[in-house]
């Protein structure tokens, strides 16, 4: 899935030009809460169970779905690079972090099927390997984060209104 960062946050890819490298930067720059936030939520839903997987489920959110787009997201390279730029998580994990997303898109596909997320053995796996680095990361939490998430109603009438970009 390729991601439109222009149409998300009004704002270009970043340029070959070193004059606007630092300035698109900057502009990427302001987002990195939201980045960090991505990344995190992306190992916070690979760390639960269906039972808690299925708490979070809702007429616009599909865990099943979120697992694959999540991670997809969070890695993209411009917002993945831009946590470890701005120094919100330490450099010293990235390879590890990287070596979780390779892990995530070497699931078979046949497996992507929710009734094998608490006993197939690669979902085990997964599960331990995303607490660990949640874990090392300092998080506490398995709680997934909503904050950037706005929820409209049946009439479009906003219910919870997400941080704004």
């Amino acid at each position: 899935m390729k991601i439109n960062l222009k149409s998300i946050f009004g704002i270009k890819p970043k340029s070959t030009d070193k004059s606007s490298v630092d300035k698109d930067e900057i502009e990427y720059d302001k987002y990195v809460d939201f980045y960090y936030t991505n990344l995190i939520n992306s190992l916070i839903l690979f760390s639960l169970t269906s039972k808690e997987l299925e708490k979070l489920s809702g007429p616009v959110f599909n865990p099943m779905t979120e697992l694959e787009a999540e991670i997809d997201y969070a890695f993209t390279p411009v917002c993945f690079d831009m946590v470890f730029r701005n120094e919100i998580i330490n450099k010293s994990f990235k390879n590890e972090l990287l070596s979780f997303k390779k892990w995530i898109d070497d699931i078979p596909s046949e497996i992507w099927e929710w009734e094998l997320i608490d006993n197939h053995e690669i979902w085990v796996v997964t599960r331990q390997k995303a607490n660990t680095l949640l874990e090392k990361l300092g998080v506490t939490s398995r709680v997934y984060n909503d904050d950037y998430t706005t929820v409209y109603d049946k009439e479009g009438n906003i219910v919870k209104k997400g941080k704004k970009l």
